[in-house]
């Protein structure tokens, strides 16, 4: 079972220890929760750096894999070559914990496309050909 860390908290042992710098140019931050992830189930929503978040419009999303209404393809999160280490790599000390995914590695010439609706709760997630 793989141990549940947190984005930017300054403790190493507890999380993965980045700061806002390190992900200004993500859109998106995405948890999982549950069905193996870790001994803590809940999601931080990049509480370290919400409000930072928040500014430059990056969106937290957790995903509840033990809810019932909740499709997961497994298939391109886990089976992916993780690319952490191509960009960061002093990082592969939480290369369990945190992956990094090159869309072109699992379907040439698509890019994903996220889709999220607050006011209902419900966000999709799909890959699309690149014009």
């Amino acid at each position: 079972m793989r141990r549940s860390r947190t984005l930017g908290t300054s403790t190493p042992d507890l999380g993965v220890p980045i700061g806002y710098g390190d992900i200004y140019h993500t859109r998106a931050l995405v948890e999982l929760t549950g069905q193996g992830i870790g001994s803590a189930p809940d999601a931080s929503f990049g509480t370290h750096f919400f409000q930072d978040l928040v500014e430059s419009n990056i969106y937290p999303l957790a995903i509840y894999l033990d809810d019932e209404g909740v499709i997961f393809n497994r298939e391109f999160f886990y089976k992916t070559p993780n690319c952490l280490r191509k960009f960061l790599p002093e990082a592969s000390h939480v290369e369990e914990s945190l992956r990094l995914i090159e869309v072109a590695s699992f379907r040439s010439e698509h890019h994903l496309e996220l889709v999220m609706d607050d006011d209902v709760g419900k966000s999709v997630a799909y890959l699309e050909a690149d014009l």
